[in-house]
């Protein structure tokens, strides 16, 4: 994927893009179930250079099991990172423009600079929107309500349409297959 597979140093996300409410529960001292964080998830960054794409990082497991003993610590708050850690998670949302603001032709025909593939199994949930998940000789059109269940295949996304789409992902990490390029 490139650049995009990094957070834009200097670029910020535009002011319009979509804003997702963060609630994370745990337990106070006397081991009483309490919210430790209710706010707008602060871990939004701009990639590709390009305020419009946006991508945000809603929690990150870097382990499994997980300790839900220790104390609170936002797991996002170093940055983005594409790929989850071998036996981890990702959380993320990420708002994808139209091909025409992301450089890429509104058929898609040049989407391969979006091309990647991760060492993950990633459910991909299409919240708003419409897309077309374009793997190496297919490609499908997906709708809001559609989901995918991308199992480490090389792939892209072309928005094709003249709005953004939203689409909420989770990736769990997998053991890589030997031979294979990720990014």
């Amino acid at each position: 994927m490139g650049d995009q597979a990094k957070a834009s140093a200097g670029v910020k996300p535009y002011a319009e893009s979509a804003k997702f409410r963060r609630l994370v529960s745990g337990h106070n001292a006397e081991g009483e179930a309490v919210f430790l964080e209710d706010q707008n998830c602060p871990n939004v960054f701009a990639l590709a250079d390009n305020p419009e794409f946006v991508v945000t990082e809603l929690w990150r497991q870097v382990d499994s099991p997980n300790d839900i003993t220790s104390p609170y610590e936002d797991t996002t708050a170093g940055g983005f990172n594409i790929n989850p850690t071998r036996n981890g998670n990702v959380f993320r949302i990420i708002e994808f423009p139209p091909n025409s603001r992301l450089g890429v032709n509104p058929d898609g025909s040049a989407a391969e600079p979006m091309k990647h593939r991760t060492a993950s199994i990633d459910y991909c949930y299409i919240v708003e929107g419409e897309v077309y998940a374009v793997l190496d000789e297919e490609e499908r059109f997906m709708k809001k309500g559609d989901v995918l269940i991308q199992r480490g295949t090389i792939h892209s996304w072309s928005n094709r349409s003249d709005k953004p789409v939203i689409i909420l992902f989770v990736l769990c990490g997998a053991e890589p297959t030997p031979g294979m390029d990720y990014k």
